[in-house]
């Protein structure tokens, strides 16, 4: 039954897809309907929806009751949460033990560098959402050692995102932990400096990839692809990247997973010499200006895990007002609509190029 917006009312189910401009639903058929909603469905200037009552096919949500297929999904406890990241930045500190090893002329110890990862990174497949915190917990001074324990969960998370099996994540994950392993042979006082590096020091800088395979090239379990993967984690799929600057049809999937998780932690991350980018800012940057230098496919992936919001999410916006969340946009869900908290407006961030999400509260 198609009734005017205005008489809409909480519990309501749409009956039709509520199309709009785009070619996807602006929202789905069978979606029960909340104050969300019925706010978005306003600003969207829809005039009227096919509804029918949430409780004729046994959804209400004020009591609580879901459908099948839209149950709510339920939140990771605080203290899990918080039980996480102790265990990262332990995984931290013993990733430093292992680095210092290496630079005293020791060799990986792969069954080490397993116990750092893969706990952690276990837990983080049963509630992928930590994911998004990880940068905030890097300390500038360790940037290193958390670079590298970052990449690597994040490189399994891409993988999990991108439905590979367990095996595949695993690699990934190692690949990305392992990825930065040559950097022990770097001069300590390259890695410690605090301002620009000359021409020579880059040059030093960039000689880590082929450091890091010289390392991992012996270690049994450790798979091939996962080895190349090391070496490749600095080229580009257009060809821009290093050390030999290969093109796509030579970067395996693996490659192109760390890659992208290698840059996104280091731009994301503060550093002595740099100030940490937002998150939602750096995706686009990666839809935008990087274009061309990461597969498509793996940027999606990584999108996908930063803006898998709710709508009731707050979310903090650059010029420091607090919002929160209307609706996600498929097309483009790093600027979703939302309503300030303050003022009660509601903003479209596709709009508004001068605003961006800057972190999630």
């Amino acid at each position: 039954m198609y009734v005017r917006v205005e008489d809409v009312k909480e519990g309501n189910v749409l009956l039709n897809d509520v199309m709009h401009k785009a070619s996807e639903p602006l929202m789905a058929k069978e979606t029960v309907l909340t104050n969300w909603h019925i706010k978005i469905l306003k600003a969207f200037l829809i005039d009227e929806v096919d509804v029918g009552e949430g409780a004729s096919i046994g959804i209400v949500t004020e009591s609580g009751t879901h459908t099948d297929k839209e149950k709510p999904k339920a939140d990771v406890p605080v203290d899990k949460k918080v039980d996480f990241f102790k265990s990262y930045l332990q995984s931290v500190e013993e990733y430093k033990k292992e680095f210092q090893k290496w630079q005293a002329g020791a060799s990986i110890d792969i069954v080490k560098i397993r116990e750092i990862t893969l706990p952690l990174l276990d837990e983080m497949l049963i509630d992928p959402e930590v994911i998004r915190e990880i940068s905030k917990y890097t300390e500038k001074e360790s940037y290193c050692y958390h670079h590298s324990v970052a990449t690597g969960l994040l490189s399994g998370a891409i993988a999990a995102q991108l439905n590979y099996e367990k095996g595949f994540i695993v690699q990934a994950a190692l690949a990305g932990v392992l990825a930065d392993c040559g950097m022990a042979k770097i001069s300590p006082h390259i890695l410690l400096k605090e301002t620009s590096l000359t021409e020579r020091e880059k040059k030093e800088v960039n000689e880590h990839p082929f450091l890091s395979y010289k390392m991992v090239k012996d270690i049994n379990l450790l798979k091939p692809e996962t080895k190349l993967a090391v070496f490749q984690h600095h080229e580009r799929t257009d060809g821009s990247g290093y050390v030999n600057g290969v093109k796509a049809e030579k970067l395996l999937p693996i490659s192109r997973i760390v890659a992208i998780a290698d840059v996104f932690h280091a731009m994301t991350a503060e550093r002595v010499y740099r100030k940490r980018q937002a998150p939602f800012k750096v995706l686009e940057m990666f839809r935008q200006d990087f274009f061309g230098e990461f597969d498509l496919s793996v940027v999606k992936a990584l999108t996908e895990l930063f803006t898998k919001l709710s709508l009731g999410t707050s979310v903090q916006l650059s010029d420091g007002g607090v919002a929160t969340i209307l609706f996600m946009k498929q097309q483009n869900p790093t600027r979703p609509l939302v309503q300030l908290e303050e003022s009660k407006d509601i903003i479209d961030l596709e709009k508004r190029r001068d605003l961006h999400i800057e972190q999630v509260l």
